[in-house]
């Protein structure tokens, strides 16, 4: 195993972990501001410790999937290719909306309730916060990625659960909902752990060649 490749697979293996330790920690998901200001006034260092979390999992599936988009490129580079940026540019956009939502802790210290659910809002209605449904983008770059996978000889349950995962967890962050975001984490685990021993643990098995008849 190459030193890239272990800390690749060490990166998305951890990333589900930490995103997973973010939302338990985190008193609530909604987006709704008055809900926000709230649980930042009242739970301040778990919101804040669950944000932290949060973003050091995005950081790290981020660095995953650019692994991975390189370990399943030999057998599937079209795939590869298009499932990397795909799924770059949704983690990119999540990263982007983690650090605007850093902007809240701040704006509850500053100001009364009533006023930073205000300016909380105002956030919320940006045209940069409005990127948010783009970060869908992250598990279509995980399913290209998950079918590259199977091209390079990972199981077929494994490249499904990583696929599923990335849908769970985004349908569970859209909704709001812990429940559905911890399954999500857990289905992307779960497939993670055979797929990044299947092609770190050494090159793809070479395609079968034709012989020539004798």
């Amino acid at each position: 195993m190459t030193k890239n490749a272990l800390m690749g697979a060490t990166s998305f293996l951890a990333a589900p972990i930490f995103a997973a330790v973010g939302v338990l920690t985190s008193t609530t998901m909604s987006d709704d501001a008055a809900s926000q200001v709230a649980a930042f006034a009242d739970h301040r260092s778990a919101m804040i410790g669950g944000a932290v979390f949060q973003t050091l999992g995005i950081v790290l599936f981020l660095a995953g999937i650019v692994w991975l988009a390189t370990a399943v490129a030999p057998r599937a580079r079209g795939l590869a290719l298009a499932g990397g940026i795909l799924g770059v540019a949704g983690s990119l956009v999540i990263l982007f909306e983690d650090g605007v939502v850093a902007a809240v802790p701040s704006v509850v210290s500053a100001l009364d309730p009533a006023q930073a659910a205000a300016a909380v809002h105002r956030i919320h209605s940006s045209t940069a916060y409005g990127l948010e449904p783009v970060s869908i983008l992250q598990a279509i770059g995980c399913l290209l990625l998950a079918l590259a996978a199977l091209r390079s000889g990972v199981p077929r349950w494994a490249a499904g659960l990583f696929a599923l995962g990335g849908f769970v967890d985004t349908v569970g962050f859209a909704s709001a909902s812990k429940p559905l975001t911890i399954i999500g984490f857990a289905l992307l685990l779960a497939g993670l752990a055979p797929l990044c021993r299947s092609l770190a643990g050494g090159e793809p098995a070479p395609a079968a060649v034709a012989q020539p008849a004798q």
